[in-house]
C-alpha cells in the first residue's frame, strides 16, 4: 500500500514537472485583475512553471541573487531567487534578453509593480 502510494505520488510530480509553460505576462494580468494582490490568486504558494525573458541580474538587501524578469518588449513582471547555490549560479548566467522556462513558487506580493517568486529551478 505504501509502495502504491509513493508511487502515485512520484508520477504526479513527473507531471507536474513536465508540465507545459505558461507566460509570465499571463501570470501578471491575473495579479493586475486581482487588485495587484496575490492573496487572491490560486497559484499563491504553489509551484508554478513559466517562460519569460531575463532582464537584469542583481542581488537583494541580503546578498542573494534575484533576476529580474519580464516580457519580450522589456516590462519586468517578477523577480525570481533561485532554489538553492546551483540554481543561483544558473540564474546568474542568463543573459539580457534571454528567453528561459522556470519552475517556481509564487511568493505573497502586494502593491508592488511585480510578482515575487522563489526556489526556482531553471530549464
Amino acid at each position: 500500500m505504501k509502495y502504491r502510494i509513493a508511487a502515485v505520488l512520484a508520477c504526479g510530480l513527473i507531471g507536474t514537472s513536465m508540465a507545459e509553460a505558461q507566460d509570465l505576462s499571463a501570470l501578471y494580468q491575473v495579479y493586475e485583475q486581482k487588485g495587484y494582490s496575490t492573496l487572491g490568486m490560486e497559484e499563491l504558494n504553489r509551484s508554478v512553471r513559466f517562460s519569460a525573458v531575463a532582464l537584469e541580474v542583481s542581488t537583494n538587501l541580503k546578498g542573494a541573487a534575484m533576476l529580474a524578469a519580464g516580457d519580450d518588449d522589456g516590462y519586468e513582471l517578477a523577480r525570481l531567487r533561485g532554489a538553492d547555490a546551483g540554481q543561483d549560479a544558473r540564474l546568474k548566467k542568463l543573459r539580457t534578453g534571454e528567453k528561459f522556462d522556470a519552475e517556481c513558487v509564487l511568493q505573497f506580493t502586494s502593491g508592488s509593480d511585480y510578482l515575487s517568486f522563489s526556489q526556482c529551478i531553471f530549464d
